[in-house]
């Protein structure tokens, strides 16, 4: 991956200010000084606010991203693990926004899980995912759930126990109820649309959204399950999760509830971690039934957590129970298919465009190449349009990158470039995220695609 470039422009340290609900603005401030003056002028009511609705801080050694609003909220949440013991904190959850005062949809993304690393998580981002969300109109969430990161010390509720006896329900339903307080504490701001809901996680997010998706949140349209499950190791067991038959079992679960035919007993947002390891799993719907929810699962043939064996039988267990379950099985990537979402944006992007374009999000959120402009020659250097040495640099740097690779730059002076998957997206967020200002595609591929009224 490139290293992000500006062309010159400034770092800045970023502010928040108060709006309606605790939902907070960045600002960008010059200095910190800057920043703790406004703060002593006018934030007291916004302090207020965040305490009673949740809060947003910019964080000095990750800069907020301007072009794309990111701002960072904090939300509480109390699950309980699978003994019975509360766990809660406040969820740090990223948020990025489109243009616009909206209502926009919501899309919220959802983190898997490494038990050795888990304390050592920070905040989560997903930046090619939640572009390409962006692109297609949605306000995007991705929280960092309770075990993880700087809330790890707080309790474990997603841990399975032991591969012998995993107790995986109470895990996924902790992780659920997770995922819906924040679909619930969003669906309260103005700028997003409380009927047009999406769930997307990966691994055990993966496996979580669909224990959210069967809970059945208000306004939720889709589910988006990325390589999900529970118990799987790349070193131990490759491809095979401890007790599989009990995912059997959950999954066929959760595509009962999936249907609208598990049943609803107004349990609030699906809590009970009571069961045992063998018993049906602790889920509860929290409205009545309706159509079932569509869902798009996605692996590959090289999933060293699930092989195809197991997801491909997850998937028939939770149709035969009546979910709805549009299964996609893609040919290896990489060394480990299970990192797909992050590692294959060029791949899944354009297979989820066209899963959501009929459920009324026809908005693309892939990037297309622009035409060949026949501006100059790729290799014509004096041609640039920003002929600060470092932008002359990094253009060299893009020439002797291999496809796919694109070149982005704005007459103010920042540039970017990046080469491999989702290099467009990622060209375009070098180059805007500190300044905010818009930047252009000079070249993609072995194209200049620059134009003279650019």
């Amino acid at each position: 991956m490139a290293a992000p470039s500006f062309g010159g422009a400034h770092g800045a340290l970023q502010c928040i200010e108060t709006i309606q609900h605790g939902l907070l603005p960045a600002a960008v401030m010059k200095t910190r000084r800057a920043a703790v003056r406004q703060l002593k002028r006018g934030l007291l009511a916004g302090l207020m606010a965040c305490a009673a609705h949740g809060s947003l801080w910019a964080q000095a050694d990750s800069p907020l991203q301007q072009d794309v609003r990111e701002a960072i909220l904090r939300v509480p949440v109390a699950v309980q693990d699978a003994f019975g013991r509360e766990v809660s904190g406040e969820l740090p959850v990223t948020l990025f926004r489109p243009e616009g005062a909206g209502p926009h949809p919501l899309v919220i993304i959802s983190h898997g899980r490494n038990s050795e690393t888990r304390a050592s998580y920070p905040r989560q981002r997903f930046e090619s995912a939640a572009r390409f969300f962006l692109r297609k109109g949605f306000v995007v969430a991705v929280p960092l759930r309770l075990g993880y990161g700087e809330l790890a010390s707080r309790g474990d509720p997603e841990d399975s126990i032991a591969c012998n006896s995993p107790r995986y329900a109470p895990a996924v339903t902790a992780a659920a109820q997770q995922i819906i307080k924040v679909a619930k504490y969003l669906a309260a701001e103005a700028f997003v649309d409380p009927n047009r809901l999406v769930l997307v996680g990966q691994s055990v997010g993966g496996i979580s959204t669909l224990a959210a998706a069967a809970l059945r949140p208000p306004g939720l349209v889709a589910a988006i399950n990325f390589a999900g499950g529970h118990g799987g190791s790349p070193t131990s067991h490759r491809g095979e999760p401890c007790q599989s038959a009990q995912l059997d079992r959950l999954y066929a679960r959760m595509g009962a509830l999936n249907a609208g035919s598990g049943g609803a007993d107004g349990a609030g947002d699906g809590a009970d971690a009571s069961a045992d390891a063998t018993s049906p799993p602790p889920l509860r719907q929290a409205s009545a039934p309706r159509a079932a929810t569509p869902t798009l699962w996605v692996y590959t043939e090289n999933d060293h957590y699930f092989s195809p064996r197991h997801s491909g039988n997850w998937a028939q267990v939770y149709r035969q129970a009546g979910g709805s379950a549009d299964y996609r099985l893609l040919p290896a990537i990489g060394d480990d298919g299970h990192k797909l979402f992050a590692a294959a944006n060029d791949v899944w992007q354009p297979m989820v465009d066209a899963f959501l374009a009929p459920l009324g999000f026809a908005q693309p959120g892939l990037l297309q190449p622009p035409a060949a402009s026949r501006f100059a020659a790729l290799d014509d250097e004096s041609a640039l349009p920003v002929r600060s040495e470092a932008a002359l640099e990094g253009y060299r740097r893009f020439l002797a990158s291999k496809p796919p690779r694109a070149f982005v730059l704005n007459k103010a002076g920042h540039w970017g470039y990046a080469s491999g998957d989702d290099a467009m997206s990622r060209a375009l967020s070098f180059c805007q995220r500190r300044s905010g200002k818009p930047c252009d595609f000079y070249a993609v591929n072995e194209d200049v695609v620059w134009k003279d009224n650019q």
